[in-house]
């Protein structure tokens, strides 16, 4: 036997095992600092004492653009008036118990789909305590037209509970896309809309995220004619107790809409 060549098979043996052993570690340590970045993200908002609520899933959510006119109601019996408003008393009697959501769905939400026009495509979004008044906001294929004074049902309530009367709007002809650009593209996570205001300095050590939404947001005021955009809404309880509400893209997030 040659020792001699056999002593060199085992030295170039040793070392190329020595080289597998040396790639698989490497690649274990760049997996783990891979995991750490991601653990690092993940409890950014942890570290810096942000409370978060429940995060809304958006898997294979996919929305555009949208392009509505404000519906011309006709008022008065008589001498019929256009308007893209209409006020009417409730004559029916409307008691709240307490107001509370629950408790509020529960009493109007019959009465809005049975005596308001496209009631059912209203959903309760607000109540102000302070001037006796709830809103219910237009959906559009189950997502909030967020915000908009021409998209929403206001109803005032007296010192006694009792619904007095409505104002409502309605965005009519709505229709997904702008010219050709009509291919629905995916939302980002609400965790990256977070990301988004943290990093523009709108969200700060010690908020609280009270609550966030998807829907769709007015990029153009023009009463008559309305541009919606997909958006996520996000309610922020600053830590100085400042109540801020504020809006992402959440198609471009770099483009932060804020109120």
């Amino acid at each position: 036997m040659d020792w001699k060549h056999a002593s060199s098979l085992f030295i170039f043996v040793f070392l190329v095992m020595n080289i597998c052993l040396g790639y698989i570690y490497y690649n274990k340590v760049q997996q783990s600092h891979k995991i750490d970045t991601q653990d690092e993200k993940t409890l950014s908002f942890t570290k810096e004492n942000i409370k978060l609520p429940k995060m809304l899933p958006t898997k294979d959510v996919e929305l555009n653009y949208v392009s509505g006119t404000s519906k011309v109601f006709y008022t008065g019996d008589k001498d019929k008036k256009k308007a893209t408003v209409v006020s009417t008393a409730v004559n029916k009697t409307i008691y709240l118990p307490k107001i509370e959501a629950p408790v509020i769905a529960k009493a109007l939400d019959s009465y809005i789909d049975d005596e308001i026009y496209e009631g059912s495509e209203y959903i309760l979004s607000g109540i102000d305590r302070k001037n006796k008044r709830i809103y219910y906001e237009q959906m559009f294929e189950n997502y909030p037209i967020l915000s908009n004074e021409t998209a929403q049902i206001m109803f005032e309530y007296d010192s006694n509970n009792m619904i007095k009367s409505y104002k409502q709007t309605y965005l009519d002809d709505l229709q997904i896309g702008l010219g050709k650009n009509n291919e629905k593209k995916q939302v980002i996570e609400p965790r990256q809309a977070l990301e988004t205001l943290y990093y523009q300095n709108v969200l700060h050590s010690g908020d609280e995220v009270e609550a966030v939404r998807l829907g769709y947001y007015s990029v153009s005021p023009n009463i008559e004619g309305q541009v919606l955009k997909p958006t996520w809404q996000v309610a922020i309880i600053h830590n100085s107790g400042k109540h801020e509400t504020v809006y992402v893209d959440a198609l471009q997030p770099e483009e932060t809409i804020l109120k």
